[in-house]
């Protein structure tokens, strides 16, 4: 069989499934199972492949025309430009969690400063690594109560040669560090309320981990619960940053207020959703 003709078959494939886009995931999921780089995906459309390579690419389409996602298919995403590898025991991270990043780095003008950050529920790691990764004599910690996504996130920060300036913590939120020890401490709870996780589109509600999305019925049980053990980890001076829903800037401020944290700033982002949370010990 020719590279054209399963081509052309998995963009039917996807196209009955439903999928968005089903040329350019049928020729990425191709490009993907002949270990070409997707980033820069060039076909030779006449090119025969092997039934070995067959079999792997339909495979990868199947699984995708049933709707998972084509991170879980690869393994891997590009998050500030480094590649992290992924699984179906992490959350997929979105741009919105790039700019929260971007956003901190964006606010430290001595990035050779040495700082202590805490990264709550690091899932992958992105976080965690991105912004070691840009701030060069910075260590930190991250959290999880999930062992395998503590795997993960270990993988990625081997990877970014961050070993040496990280430690990795199986725990509830901040609750087993010691009190105001970090300068910068950041976390992407689960948000989303009970109302809208039955509305989750099927490659989110069918393939994420549920336990990184659910926030409870007003999507803030979350961080109600981790805000009290990271007001105690922070120093007088230092810096948190929160991600949040789209509907709930303005339902966060007695959250904060209650457990001793002012709310400096609530970031739009880029589609002007207020969505992040800046806030200092009060």
């Amino acid at each position: 069989m020719k590279i054209f003709n399963a081509l052309n078959k998995g963009k039917r494939l996807l196209l009955n499934a439903g999928i968005d886009q089903p040329l350019r995931e049928s020729k990425l999921i191709i490009c993907h199972a002949l270990n070409i780089n997707t980033k820069n995906c060039i076909l030779d459309l006449e090119k025969i492949i092997t039934d070995i390579q067959i079999k792997n690419i339909y495979s990868l389409l199947n699984r995708r025309a049933k709707g998972e996602p084509f991170v879980y298919l690869t393994k891997t995403i590009n998050f500030l430009n480094s590649n992290f590898y992924i699984n179906k025991n992490v959350l997929i991270p979105r741009p919105e969690t790039e700019e929260l990043v971007e956003y901190i780095l964006i606010k430290i003008l001595d990035k050779n400063k040495k700082f202590y950050v805490l990264d709550i529920g690091t899932g992958s790691g992105v976080i965690l690594a991105s912004l070691l990764k840009h701030l060069p004599k910075s260590y930190g910690i991250g959290t999880d109560i999930s062992i395998n996504a503590l795997n993960i996130a270990r993988k990625n920060l081997n990877n970014l040669n961050l070993n040496d300036r990280t430690k990795l913590i199986n725990a509830n939120w901040a609750e087993s560090l010691k009190n105001n020890i970090f300068d910068i401490i950041i976390c992407n709870p689960p948000y989303i309320s009970d109302n809208h996780i039955k509305n989750l589109h099927k490659e989110v509600k069918n393939y994420e981990p549920l336990t990184a999305l659910k926030g409870g019925k007003d999507g803030l049980n979350s961080l109600k619960s981790l805000l009290p053990s990271a007001r105690k980890v922070i120093k007088k001076n230092g810096l948190a940053a929160f991600e949040i829903g789209f509907d709930q800037s303005s339902k966060v401020e007695k959250v904060f207020n209650d457990n001793n944290f002012l709310i400096k700033r609530i970031v739009k982002d880029l589609s002007g959703i207020e969505r992040m949370v800046i806030a200092k010990p009060n």
